[in-house]
């Protein structure tokens, strides 16, 4: 299958920008999250994820035909093509979909907590099928860097006597496979293909899979009756999704598997700043704990 890039000397040029990358879908997906979870209650998740997949899909393949991929779409093989329609089921029809339906259900902290252990599993089967290395500056700086975010996440959690039902940590914990399965399935097909035209295939199919779903098609009505202000801020949710779905591509790309699967979970890093900025929250000391732990498992991933 496909080496390692990487060696055992420190990331490269292509890696620190896989890095940043992957830094900067964290960000992005940190924005979506808190976005998804305000606009799902009354309308479903289903809905509001076949909706933001569509326009994102629509956002991402406008990009792809002025930056001229179309030839390199037309040129992919059917291989490369199935695995990338593989990932974007996972990623987003199945992982993204139960994320959100288990944050409903325990709490954006919680089911991130959860669903953070996706890097395990993805670097896991990344070494086992793709025959990346698991150097030691990866496997320490990955563990720190989980270990931070559960600091993080945790004092973001609600609390403590708030009831914890089974079925939101189940789908929490189905998210990270499915999306630790995702990302391996994503690699191969991106030495082929470049990020952009890779998102510009995988989101149609992600949104025709939801589309035929009852449970998206249940939200439709209400999704209607919520009109211009609505829609505008679907548009919005789409852009921050276009530009994470892209680097994501990008950080695995760039810098493998196991890296690009650890730091594109550090949203919590961007949701706390955040919180604090536009929701008026406190930066628990706990939380202050874990941005330094998190950063030291950054800094450690890149030597």
């Amino acid at each position: 299958m496909v080496p390692a890039t990487r060696g055992g000397a420190g990331l490269g040029m292509n890696e620190t920008i896989g890095a940043l990358c992957a830094l900067g879908s964290a960000l992005s997906w940190s924005v979506t999250s808190l976005m998804v979870s305000a606009l799902a209650p009354g309308i479903g998740t289903f809905t509001i994820n076949a909706a933001r997949t569509t326009l994102t899909a629509m956002i991402v393949i406008g990009w792809m035909l002025v930056a001229g991929g179309l030839e390199t779409v037309l040129t992919l093989s059917m291989g490369s093509f199935a695995l990338l329609a593989v990932s974007i089921v996972l990623a987003i029809a199945i992982g993204d979909t139960i994320f959100f339906e288990s944050a409903q259900r325990i709490g954006l902290g919680r089911a991130m907590t959860i669903s953070m252990s996706y890097p395990v599993v993805a670097a896991s089967l990344a070494a086992l099928l793709l025959g990346e290395r698991l150097t030691a500056p990866i496997v320490t700086g990955g563990l720190i860097t989980l270990a931070g975010l559960v600091l993080i996440v945790m004092a973001r959690a609600e609390a403590p006597g708030q009831p914890r039902p089974w079925r939101g940590v189940v789908e929490a914990l189905l998210a990270a496979l499915a999306w630790g399965v995702s990302v391996v399935a994503l690699r191969v097909p991106l030495d082929e293909i470049d990020p952009v035209s890779a998102q510009a295939i995988r989101l149609p199919v992600g949104a025709l899979i939801l589309w035929v779903t009852p449970w998206a098609l249940r939200g439709a009505p209400v999704l209607l009756r919520g009109g211009w202000p609505l829609f505008g801020r679907l548009v919005v949710l789409a852009a921050v999704t276009a530009v994470s779905s892209v680097l994501y591509g990008a950080s695995v790309k760039y810098a493998g598997v196991a890296v690009a699967s650890v730091l594109s979970s550090t949203a919590p890093l961007f949701a706390v700043p955040l919180g604090v900025l536009f929701l008026g929250e406190r930066l628990p000391l706990l939380a202050l704990a874990g941005t330094g732990v998190t950063m030291i498992g950054i800094v450690v991933l890149r030597l």
